[in-house]
């Protein structure tokens, strides 16, 4: 029988748990703290990024220091909520209830105030009663202003915020900001780049939260590509084995390649390559023992084709909204005044025309009498209504078309805030000559059909 090496255990526990700082975190580290001990006026932060970039690893460390440095023995500065993809909606709501009440059991008051919560003794109750569910909003709020808790990490926030099928998408995170306004707690969100999208749904929602982005490594930028070296020369000259570190660093661009440029993946990848040497009595970290231990192509292709995707997503969704801001800027306000400010960054298109530039309607004569009668009674029902489609499922599929429910033509369906709208269109008076796949209203909910049945 093997012999269990506590001191070898005790090496590589040290080392799992080592927190090797580097300019990354160090940046989301400082913006935290400013966050949480500043003055502010929002009460909401979503901390994104690509999994493994050390999201977590930096929440940890904040929560550890805030909590080091309070001396006032009765106060619980900090709290950790995590999310469950199992939750949705109501159920995301009560886990979050219990997950902050369970963790300030042990004060007194706070034991009195659940011994008689139903919903809090009962973990499988399922209850509609809003009496039962004001009881618990209430002891998580006089729990927190009790104990004096400073901040509340909410980790894989994205599953706390998933829309919720038979309420709008923006209702998770409206409770979320009413429950954060009234104990003026400051929730720290951290999670994938969903939580970018859900966190911007709502106007109210928007002004009151602080966007956080926690990058990884790229390696075509000179300076990213020194700050990723130093980290990992950093995380070589602490692994409890023998290392010739000049040697493994001149492959610094092979670990930024395989680690996908997060610091969390590459040290992960080096705990796990060292106690498998020290499973098999070797004592001397090598490229070949490295390279054994690796990721597989597979997981790193999907790491890096997500990381990409999430990337692309934000950054097109921020180009939008610039965009959509010039556009409203440049519509006449009510009182027929021009808004309209100057890009910071003009550039004109073949025509010559400026971006941002209000566009004059051409002279014509518009029809009157009995033909716009007519035309609008060719209009569909259906043209701009909105459509109880998940706003995450259709932004995450490739099908942009929707069959109206009115009259069964096909249309692109146009995202308008926090829904999706069919366009506007006349009345389909024969057969959809539209053969790709598109969204259908099914009893069970939206679905995507493949094909149009011929």
């Amino acid at each position: 029988m093997r012999t269990i090496d506590l001191a070898k255990i005790e090496l590589l526990e040290d080392f799992r748990t080592l927190k090797v700082k580097h300019p990354r975190q160090e940046e989301i580290q400082q913006f935290l703290r400013g966050a949480i001990f500043g003055h502010r006026s929002y009460t909401l932060v979503d901390l994104y990024g690509m999994s493994g970039v050390g999201k977590s690893t930096v929440m940890g460390q904040v929560a550890q220091m805030i909590s080091s440095a309070e001396t006032n023995t009765t106060v619980v500065p900090s709290v950790l909520v995590q999310g469950s993809p199992e939750d949705v909606g109501a159920a995301s709501r009560l886990d979050y209830y219990q997950q902050v009440l369970d963790q300030l059991q042990h004060h007194p008051a706070i034991r009195d105030r659940t011994k008689n919560l139903p919903l809090y003794i009962n973990r499988g109750k399922k209850s509609s009663d809003p009496v039962e569910w004001l009881q618990m909003r209430n002891a998580v709020e006089y729990a927190l202003a009790l104990l004096q808790v400073k901040v509340v990490f909410v980790d894989e926030a994205q599953h706390l915020l998933a829309p919720d099928p038979v309420r709008k998408p923006t209702a998770q995170l409206d409770w979320l900001k009413t429950l954060a306004n009234r104990t003026n707690v400051l929730h720290v969100l951290v999670g994938n780049f969903d939580l970018y999208e859900y966190c911007h749904l709502s106007g109210q929602v928007v002004r009151r939260m602080r966007d956080q982005y926690f990058p990884r490594y790229h390696l075509d930028s000179q300076k990213e590509c020194e700050e990723f070296a130093g980290a990992l020369k950093s995380l070589l000259e602490h692994v409890p084995l023998t290392v010739d570190v000049p040697a493994l660093l001149s492959h610094w661009r092979w670990f930024g390649e395989w680690s996908v440029g997060c610091v969390g993946v590459l040290g992960d990848w080096l705990v796990d390559t060292v106690d498998a040497l020290w499973s098999a009595g070797e004592t001397v970290l090598t490229i070949e023992a490295l390279t054994k231990h690796a990721l597989q192509p597979d997981q790193r292709a999907r790491l890096e084709m997500e990381a990409r995707t999430g990337e692309n997503r934000v950054a097109r969704a921020k180009a939008q909204s610039e965009q959509e801001l010039q556009r409203l800027l440049s519509t006449p306000a009510p009182d027929g005044k021009l808004l309209q400010v100057t890009p910071s960054a003009p550039s004109t298109t073949g025509s010559g025309r400026t971006r941002g530039d209000r566009i004059e309607r051409a002279l014509s004569r518009d029809p009157v009498g009995e033909s716009t009668h007519a035309q609008a009674s060719l209009k569909c029902p259906g043209s701009g209504q909105e459509l109880d489609l998940d706003i995450h499922r259709f932004t995450q599929s490739a099908v942009v078309h929707v069959q109206c429910r009115e009259c069964g033509s096909i249309r692109k369906g146009v995202l308008k805030k926090d829904h999706i709208v069919c366009r506007d269109h006349e009345k389909l008076r024969g057969r959809s000559t539209h053969t790709g796949p598109r969204w259908v209203r099914r009893e069970a909910g939206w679905e995507v059909e493949a094909s149009a049945k011929t």
